[in-house]
């Protein structure tokens, strides 16, 4: 006979906890404390990402679609000529 059980006590107060049951799964099934985590991680991210890169591209676009007067002057002269 063994000097120490291998259970745990566990008093009946704590045993139908939202805690307990998500811990007794977490033996079972791993990827709820890993995997599951990391996917909704790289989900969220992608949701929130995409406003700032487009936000940047679009800042990018009306950078170069502005153009100077000279710059408009020196366009239509050069377009003149050909």
């Amino acid at each position: 006979m063994p000097t120490f059980q291998s259970k745990k006590f566990v008093p009946k107060s704590l045993q139908n906890t939202l805690a307990a049951s998500y811990r007794s799964s977490l033996s079972r099934h791993p990827f709820l404390l890993f995997g599951l985590p990391f996917i909704a991680t790289m989900v969220a991210g992608s949701f929130f990402l995409t406003p700032a890169a487009a936000l940047r591209y679009e800042r990018h676009d009306r950078k170069v679609k502005t153009l100077t007067r000279d710059e408009e002057l020196g366009l239509k002269r050069t377009q003149g000529r050909k």
